[in-house]
Order: structure tokens, then sequence, then C-alpha cells
């Protein structure tokens, strides 16, 4: 019997009921847990008798890690000592009976204490171990110190951040460690569903590192291209820049972004039409540019006259992509977040209830998300020991299979566009799934086409290792051969705007009809229900909506008597050209469609899978988001201070905009960063030995330490810190990762001579497997570059009807 047991509403409802979960990870990752238990899964957080270290993390609330809460919902909670082998043994035994172990202890810590995880996984060949470190298993900077900080510093979260004449800006919250978690789910998962084929468990090696690289806007691909070019292209903070360009209204602020000719016009008709504005280059963004300052100008004017809601909603209705600035506390009160239950209210602590992110994920129109709240220390004990888990895990039979690509034999029909689709189908083609773009040239992938060619860098690393198949869907011929591939599909991925796979006839009931296994991952920037579903836009459109573009910023200087009262007069947010969330809500995309996947395995159906942009930007913010709940007012940016911990932040270093991140989490960390420094006279000040003594004296300190910091190389700097155990890290750009040693060494780079573009690298995996092949990566399509061999193989036509329908516009073909 598979995990699970018969079928029951609950074992209908959530795709991982019946797996367990044994979750050691303490900081790093410990949404990968959550996640599980998310979907369904029985997870057990086992923490040392003290309590976790995530518990003495900020924010707080009466003495409670808001931190610690937000990323252990859904969770049983059970202490063991590991240093003392009678709890060793009972670990062990939880292992015999659980089906994946979670641990994000430093390399060689598992095995010192007897249980390393290859070693497990022999002992236990069902069990999956995913182990998450900073650094990978292996690799020049495997034993480095970090922390979330100066982890999105190296891995090109910060470059593009903040604005030219100031520090680059580190993201707030706990992003880095929360991609990685997200990634977990999707390793761990990605092994449960071979393990449904095979039996067997293994061994995961997930990178954070990594994991975050992949999430920075195709950074890495384009950089390498105008590396292999010998070209030079100067990287340039410039906060929200002209793209994603942010206006103050009457009162609070919005964020434009006009790409289409389309949306140019519509805004064009709101501003009067006036003649100046007629010009056709003007339908270009670059033409516009022309003119920016003066457009800024008029645009301006008109949105003071409305506030930062009416402003947004006036331009939606008009079909221009404008979305609102909100402030966490406006967050909370959003009517189309309160229209999808985007937020519960849930326990923190036993009787302390807040406002809780209800969960990444519907499916089948369902939250999966919080339902219980996290445990107390040792809370669970006695119901481990005695109700749950009964019953140990048979071990597989034969041999272990050699290792091999997870999703070979499913096929997913790719729909998707830009960012979030077209990533949760890459994922399933890196690990063996046959994935088949579809497009046209009247309706291609806008990321596609962006350079004005059918390739651009951007395109090529979210399509890779698919096939092109070129289809007229508008019409009802078109439509019917999109139907036939469906009856042979397991996956279809959408992010296109609410209602426009239904108008196509492509909509979840229409394909049901056609394949009742059929899996549809649709992902849009509100959700497909909700007041404001059929908002428009694009990743950085979220940002504002989720209360990230208020956080992302620098902290704000204001005193009671001085200051600006009104919020039209507060400076705008510095902004960030980052277009997060695209990718980490592909990742989290592609998750909960390989729940419905592993469900189907069970119940024999298949679902819809959904994911709200806008929520994925939520949902990595709860715990700042549950503390304005419980402390109005208290949430604000603080550029790159953080509560945890003095000094932290970023200093400049020699050369042009080098800058390190350091982080000094406790008073340990500051003797040593004292010893690295050679204990400078003004390090000794009594008042500096304590968190209190530093957070007070932060910018004294920050003085003394760019002073320091400026004439040495960050490379040489790096060393230094890391020598002393002090989290460090320099800022790195793409081009900075295709240089380094790390990067090079764990083989992330895969370059590939890509049609269209030259001479490319592809960013490589977040995470190696012991059952898994590498992945696959192969050029990204031409447009139709496969429509004649998917059209022979999958659809039965001979080659003169493949011509027909070629010459008729039906089929599209590059040959």
């Amino acid at each position: 019997m598979k995990p699970g047991g018969p079928m029951s509403e609950e074992s209908e409802s959530n795709p991982l009921f019946g797996f367990r979960v044994v979750d050691l990870a303490d900081e790093k990752g410990e949404l990968a847990g959550r996640i599980l238990g998310d979907l369904g899964a029985e997870v057990v957080r086992v923490e040392p008798p003290s309590g976790a270290r995530s518990r003495g993390l900020p924010p707080f609330n009466g003495g409670r890690s808001l931190y610690f809460a937000t990323r252990n919902s859904n969770k049983l909670g059970l202490a063991l000592d590991l240093d003392a082998a009678e709890d060793r043994e009972r670990l062990l035994d939880l292992l015999s009976r659980a089906d994946v172990l979670i641990e994000a202890e430093a390399p060689g810590r598992l095995a010192e204490l007897g249980l390393d995880p290859t070693d497990l996984s022999r002992r236990f060949p069902h069990l999956i171990v995913l182990s998450i470190t900073d650094f990978g298993q292996t690799g020049p900077y495997r034993d480095w110190v970090a922390t979330d900080s100066t982890l999105c510093a190296i891995a090109g979260m910060q470059f593009k951040a903040g604005t030219s004449d100031r520090e680059p800006l580190l993201t707030p919250g706990a992003m880095a460690y929360d991609i990685a978690g997200i990634m977990g789910a999707f390793a761990a998962m990605t092994a449960i569903y071979q393990r449904e084929k095979t039996g067997f468990g293994q061994t995961i090696d997930l990178s954070v590192l990594e994991a975050v690289a992949q999430q920075t806007d195709w950074s890495y691909a384009n950089g390498s291209m105008i590396e292999a070019r010998g070209q030079d292209s100067a990287t340039i903070r410039n906060g929200s820049g002209p793209i994603y360009k942010i206006f103050r209204c009457k009162t609070g602020a919005v964020r434009l972004v006009i790409m289409a000719p389309r949306q140019w016009h519509a805004m064009r008709e709101w501003l009067g039409d006036p003649d100046y504005l007629q010009d056709p280059k003007y339908d270009s963004f670059l033409g516009r540019m022309e003119i920016a300052d003066a457009l800024g100008v008029i645009v301006g004017d008109l949105f003071a006259t409305m506030n930062h809601e009416e402003v947004a909603r006036e331009a939606q209705k008009r079909g221009i992509v404008c979305t609102p600035v909100l402030s966490p506390a406006e967050v909370l009160m959003n009517e189309h977040f309160r229209s999808r239950d985007t937020f519960v209210t849930g326990e923190f602590g036993p009787g302390a209830t807040g406002p809780f992110a209800s969960g990444f994920f519907e499916l089948d129109r369902k939250r999966l998300g919080y339902r219980t709240r996290p445990p107390e220390i040792d809370e669970h004990a006695e119901q481990i020991a005695g109700e749950i888990w009964r019953d140990a895990r048979a071990h597989p039979a034969g041999e272990r299979p050699v290792p091999s690509r997870p999703f070979e034999g499913l096929r997913v029909l790719d729909f998707g566009i830009g960012g979030v689709g077209v990533e949760a189908a890459r994922l399933f083609a890196d690990y063996g799934a046959d994935v088949i773009k579809v497009e046209s040239r009247i309706y291609p992938d806008f990321i596609r086409v962006v350079m004005s060619t059918e390739m651009s860098a951007s395109f090529a690393s979210s399509s890779r290792s698919k096939r092109g198949f070129g289809v007229n869907i508008k019409s009802d011929e078109g439509r019917a051969l999109i139907h036939e591939l469906v009856k042979q599909a397991d996956i279809v991925t959408e992010n296109n705007s609410t209602g426009t796979m239904e108008s196509m006839g492509l909509g979840y009931d229409q394909l049901e009809r056609l394949n009742p296994g059929i899996v549809m991952a649709s992902s849009q920037l509100l959700g497909d229900h909700g007041v404001w579903a059929d908002w428009i836009g694009y990743g950085p459109s979220t940002q504002p909506i989720g209360g990230l573009v208020h956080l992302w910023d620098y902290e704000k200087e204001k005193t009671p008597t001085e200051g600006p009262d009104d919020p039209a007069e507060a400076d705008l947010p510095a902004g960030s050209g980052s277009i997060f969330p695209d990718h980490v809500a592909g990742r989290l995309l592609a998750v909960v469609a390989l729940g419905a996947v592993i469900r189907r395995f069970r119940t024999g159906k298949g679902g819809h899978a959904s994911v709200a942009q806008a929520e994925a930007v939520v949902n990595i913010l709860s715990d700042q988001l549950l503390k304005e709940g419980v402390d109005p007012g208290s949430v604000v940016p603080r550029g790159n201070r953080r509560e945890r911990g003095a000094p932290w932040g970023s200093y400049p270093c020699s050369g042009v905009e080098q800058w390190i991140t350091i982080t000094v989490r406790d008073d340990s960390d500051w003797q040593r960063l004292r010893a690295a420094m050679g204990d400078p006279a003004w390090a000794t000040n009594e008042s500096y030995s304590t968190l209190e003594g530093r957070m007070t004296a932060h910018d004294e300190i920050d003085e003394e330490l760019r002073a320091w910091t400026a004439a040495q190389t960050t490379q040489a700097l790096t060393a230094t810190l890391q020598m002393f155990q002090v989290p460090a890290a320099p800022m790195f750009t793409a081009r900075d990762q295709l240089r380094d040693p790390h990067f090079q060494a764990r083989g992330y780079g895969r370059w590939v001579d890509q049609q269209g573009l030259g001479w490319i690298a592809f960013e490589g995996p977040a995470f190696r497997a012991s059952g898994m092949e590498d992945i696959c990566v192969r050029q990204a399509p031409l447009i139709g570059e496969h429509t004649r061999e998917i059209a022979r193989q999958l659809l039965g036509l001979d080659e003169s009807e493949i011509d027909r329908k070629i010459e008729d516009g039906l089929l599209e073909v590059t040959e």
C-alpha cells in the first residue's frame, strides 16, 4: 500500500497525505518542512531540549519568535539531544518509520554523530535524506559561515537594489533561506515521485547559494552571453529604474509598467491624447526613453490628483499595468487579499493569535496552508511515541537502481509566457520530462522576442531542453490539435491573464473532460479569483501589492519633530530592478503541480493547481506581516540593518561598485570580527561588547568599518573574515559568479551553443541527488522547431497533412 492508505476526503484534498517527515532543519530551509506539511504530510519537528536556534530569531511578540512560528506551523514537536546516544537511537527508530529526513547541519556534523546521510540511506533504503547547507557539501566555500544576508549578496539578489548614490540593498526578511526551503520541498517531492516508481530513497545535497542564484532574473544567462562575446556591460544600480518606475500619488505611490504598444496607447489616451505624443516611435520603450523626463512629469501630475489605489484601479480598467505600493498594514487590510482569504487568524503560541499568511497554494480551489499552530518544545512527544507511525516502512526489494531522471515519461504542455509558467515547466524538463513549448509567431512568448528577434538569453534560460510546437490556437482546427496533445499529456502550465485559457477552450474544466488525469498548473498576478483577479501585470507588479517595495528600502530617518507627516510627501521607496517573484513563483507552481501528480498515484485523478504571484510575496514576508498584525506600526524599512545583530550591513571595498556584506549575529561574532581587524582601539569600547550597545552605536561602528573595508578587495577581505569565522560575503553580479571558483567547482554554469545567440551559460541545479542523473540541458527551441516531429509522433499526421496545415497557417515551423 502506498503512503496514505485507502482513499478518504483527507487524502483526496492533501496530495502528500500519509507521507512522514522528520524535520531537523534549523533557521535555514525550515520552510521546506512546512510546505510538505501544508501539502498534507505529517511532519515531526525535532529540536534540542533547549529549543531550536530559530526560536531566538526576530521578529518577536511576547517573547515568541514569529520567525519560528511562520515556518513551523503544521508540525508536531519533539525534543531530542543528538549528542546523547539514547536520543540518537530514538531518532533512528523514527527514521525507520519515516519517508523523508530534512537536516541543515554544517557539512560533516551528522557524520560526527554517527548519522552520516549516506550511511542513513544505506541503513534505511526507503528514506529520502535532504541536506540543506549554505554552499553545498562540496566546493571551496563549503565550510564558510553565512547568514541569509550574506547569501543574498553573493547569490546575486542584491546588486540591482537601491540607488547608485548609496549602498546596495539586501532583501528584507529571510528570502534566501526561504527560497532554499521552497527548493528543498521540490527536491524532496521529486525524490518521492521517483520512489513511487523505484521503491528507493536517496540523499540530496541542496545548496542555498545555488537555489537563490537561480532566482536572479536571468542575470546569469544574459551576463554569460555578454562575457562570451567579449563585450563590456557595466552593472548600473538605478532603483526601480525606468522600466518599473514608481510614481507618487495624492497619497501613497504606484508602480507603472508600460511594455506593449497597446498599453502605451491606453496611457496616451488617459493623458488626453496630446499631439506631441503621437509620434509612432513612442510606441517602443526605447522611443519613450527619449522623452522620459517630460513623460514622468505629465504622468506624475495626473497621478497626483488621486490616491494610489484609485490610480491603480483606473489604470487597470484601461488595460495599463499599474499596482499600488502597499505598506504592511495596507497589505493586511487589502480588499483583494480579504476576498481570497490570503490571511487567516491563527495561533503563533498557545492563546496568542495573529494574521497568518494562509499558504502559497490552492489545489482544486482549496487552500493548502495553515492548519495548526507551531509546536511547543517536546509538545507531542507522548503522541509520537504511542499513536503515530507505528509501522516501520518496508525495505524496497532488489538492487538499488542506477541514477535516472525522475520525470522521464511525463509530458508537459507549456503555455507560459515570461517567467512563471515557463520556469515551472523548465524544472520538469531539467529532470527528464518531455516539455512542449506551445506558441506561434502571432502570439509568441514575449520574453522570446524582447530583443526584437526570435531568441533572447532570458527565453533560452527558461525554455532550454524543451521542444517547440507552433500552432494557431485561435482556430478551431488548431485547438483540436491541442486537444489531442492534452489527451497524451500529464501537466499543462500557464500564467496567462485570468480567463485567457478558458476563452481559448483550454480551461481546466474543458481539459479534464478530455483527460481526467490532467494536472493544470496556473499562476496569475493576483490569482484566478478575488475582486482584483482580472488585473494584469508582470513579476515586479506583485512587489508593491505584497509589501515588498515598501520594505525593500533604506531606513527612514524621522523624529517626532521632523520629516513629512503627509504620505504624499514622503520619499519614494528606493526600489529594485529585480523581477522577483517570477522565478520563485515558477518553482512554487512546480511544487504544487508535482503534488497533484503524486496524488494521482493514489487517486487516479488530476487537478487544478494554482499559485497567486502576489501571494508568493506575502508568504515570503509572512513573519513581518504577522508582526505588523500583532504590533501595528512596528514593521518599517530597515535598509541593511537587522534586529538580529549589529553591526550588520554592506560596506564598500576598493574598486568600482565592490561591496562586502558583514553580519555579526552575537557577541562571539563581534569578538571574532575584532580579531580579524587586529583589535583596533575604537573596537575596544566596552559598550560594544553587548548587542544593545552595538545597536545604539551602529552608525559609529559602520563609519569605522567603512574606513577599514574601503582599502581592501572583496576577495581578500572575505578570506580574512571567513578565516576568523565571521559571516561575510562579497556582493556578486552574474559575471562575478561566472568567474568564481566555487560556482565553477560545483559545475553550476552549463555552457551551450544556443541557436540565435551563440555560446551562453545556463544556470545549473540547486541540488544534486544520489538517485538522479544530472539535469538535462539542451538549447532552447525556435518557434515551431519540433512541430513536424510532434505532429508525426503524437498527432499521427503524415507529411502531406503536416504540409497542408502549415500552408493553411494552422501549424508553424522554423526550418
